[in-house]
């Protein structure tokens, strides 16, 4: 009975006691050594992946400190304190300066007083430019560069309002006779053999005055030359159209013009004398005069019985006249005449005219136009203003320094002609005068300096602003500088390097450097100690010849020869930066041991 009671006892102690077993586990925990390790690793396009950098590159030194440690935890899971690890990336540092594009607006040019878009020819837009784009650019970094992108007339400018002053069908019934009989809207000034109406009409496809009513005939046997009166036009261009069927053409004269008043003699005042003559090959040229009966002629043959639109135009500032012969309507003017003349200007114009006389072609005219523009010549309305003048574009250069906006002068804007010399072809910068996405820009543009600045001297820099497409032309730009013959391109993103050390919880960015004594380190420590009566119980001369510290060295004593080894290799070590030197102790055989010195205070201490 007494045995199974002491059974029972010893059960009950069995299971009240502590586990024994983790006494086991903390003693082997105890004895757990910490892995340690030292790596030098530069990092991958597949870890900026991972890291969710697309660019491939930090955007910042502190987003580097921030988003390392996390890295080499899961690069390196089992090391602890102690180890280190320095890291090579790739660092957005920036553009080498800003560029900024501020195109100018109507509000901009009113400011110097122009109704118009643009500056009007007589200003100077430099006046302007600074404040416009003071009042345009918020916050702009200092050294920012700006292109300034405007418009400037270049000569008198102003605003029109289109309107037609004649529109003439020869809608006058279904009988054919003498214009003059028929319509009081014609009146004869010269001659007697009449201008003759008929009931068919002529057409072109758009052109508003077109295959409505009946048409006139004129021929050089007959005389009669008439005109039709309208509101007096006293500036501007003048415009006048007709369509036109000649199914004979002889050596040349005037057949349709305009003129300053209706049945004014002489004829001293008609202008933008319209005429036709045969090339000598049975085709028709054409051509006008301004004020003169001696026209100039164009070089395109045209085909007899054909329906043309003629459509003609009289400066009044500057006494030019302008032919053009179209076989199908257009809404804007063509920028080249068939053929173009000049002649007296100011003259006020105050009707249109048809003539009859030797050498006229034998022809059918209808739809017959004046107006003061192309596009009430083309339409019969709505009309909108429009501006009456040529105007350029053209690009000025500002840099932001000092609060404000000055014309930039430390910069190479590359113009037409250089973006040409690169060459026109497909996928070259001049096709259209600006680089791409597509284009080793650098490549250009350190060929191109080389070329144009061929004594160029190491260190001169140079500032060049470009054009670069992307959606829209933007104005970019970047520093090359020339050394060891050659120049070079400034980089936004360089190689540069983190080192991070473990903390024995974490991986923190870290500036230790790890450094171990070499023979003429000693050697060195031997000859700075000498005759300091604090070393005098060790022996610097076996300091110097054996390589290595003894058991007789204190530790204050190794600190201080530490100190002074790290003042020699690193003078000018910053304030916090860490050396771990590692050296040769002497104590019953060699011991390699190691001491972390930290710089406080301008000194060197122990970092614990």
């Amino acid at each position: 009975m007494k045995k199974l009671i002491y059974l029972i006892m010893g059960l009950g102690l069995l299971f009240t006691a502590c586990n024994p077993m983790d006494d086991i586990y903390t003693a082997i925990d105890a004895q757990q050594e910490v892995i340690t390790g030292d790596v030098v690793y530069t990092l991958t396009t597949d870890d900026y992946d991972a890291l969710n950098l697309s660019y491939g590159s930090f955007s910042s030194e502190d987003d580097a400190k921030t988003m390392l440690p996390a890295f080499l935890s899961e690069k390196y899971p089992v090391w602890g304190k102690g180890s280190s690890a320095l890291l090579g990336f790739q660092l957005y540092i920036g553009k080498a300066f800003n560029t900024k594009d501020y195109k100018l607006t109507q509000a901009d040019y009113t400011l110097s007083g122009s109704n118009l878009l643009g500056f009007q020819f007589d200003a100077t837009p430099g006046d302007f430019l600074p404040g416009i784009l003071t009042d345009n650019i918020s916050s702009p970094s200092e050294g920012t560069y700006a292109n300034a992108n405007y418009y400037q007339f270049t000569g008198s400018a102003y605003v029109l309002t289109p309107s037609v002053s004649l529109e003439e069908n020869f809608d006058y019934g279904a009988t054919a006779g003498d214009l003059t009989t028929i319509s009081t809207n014609w009146t004869a000034h010269s001659g007697s053999t009449k201008v003759g109406y008929i009931t068919t009409s002529l057409s072109m496809v758009d052109y508003p005055s077109s295959n409505v009513g009946g048409s006139i005939t004129i021929n050089s046997s007959s005389s009669e030359d008439v005109n039709s009166a309208f509101t007096t036009i006293t500036s501007g261009k003048v415009y006048a159209s007709a369509l036109v069927n000649l199914s004979a053409v002889g050596s040349g004269n005037y057949f349709f013009h305009i003129m300053e008043a209706a049945n004014t003699q002489p004829y001293a005042q008609f202008r933008a004398r319209v005429g036709a003559k045969d090339n000598g090959s049975g085709k028709i040229l054409f051509g006008i005069g301004a004020s003169s009966s001696s026209l100039t002629y164009g070089t395109t043959p045209f085909d007899l019985n054909t329906t043309y639109l003629l459509v003609s135009s009289y400066d009044i500032a500057t006494g030019i006249s302008n032919l053009y012969v179209l076989t199908t309507a257009k809404t804007t003017e063509p920028g080249t005449p068939e053929a173009s003349n000049t002649g007296t200007s100011g003259t006020s114009i105050s009707a249109v005219a048809i003539r009859q006389s030797s050498n006229i072609p034998t022809a059918t005219l209808d739809g017959i136009r004046v107006a003061n523009s192309w596009s009430s010549i083309m339409s019969n309305g709505p009309f909108e203003d429009e501006v009456i003048g040529t105007k350029e574009s053209y690009n000025s250069y500002y840099k932001y320094s000092g609060g404000t906006w000055t014309e930039a002068t430390d910069i190479y804007a590359l113009t037409t002609e250089d973006y040409d010399a690169m060459g026109t072809a497909s996928g070259q910068p001049g096709k259209y005068n600006n680089f791409d996405s597509s284009m080793d820009i650098d490549t250009y543009v350190t060929t191109f300096l080389g070329i144009k600045y061929p004594y160029a001297a190491d260190g001169d820099t140079m500032k060049v602003l470009y054009k670069y497409y992307s959606g829209s032309a933007q104005t970019r730009g970047n520093l090359y500088t020339f050394m060891d013959g050659a120049w070079t391109a400034y980089q936004s993103t360089i190689s540069t390097t983190l080192q991070f050390g473990h903390d024995g919880i974490k991986w923190v960015p870290d500036n230790t450097i790890k450094y171990t004594l070499t023979s003429d380190d000693y050697v060195y420590i031997s000859e700075q100690l000498t005759g300091n009566a604090d070393f005098a119980n060790v022996s610097l001369p076996n300091l110097a010849n054996y390589g290595d510290f003894d058991y007789n060295w204190t530790s204050d004593q190794l600190l201080q020869a530490m100190g002074i080894l790290a003042d020699h290799i690193d003078p000018t070590a910053a304030e916090g930066q860490k050396y771990v030197f590692t050296y040769l102790l002497y104590d019953n055989g060699l011991n390699t041991k190691t001491m972390s010195v930290i710089k406080t205070g301008g000194v060197w201490v122990l970092n614990n």
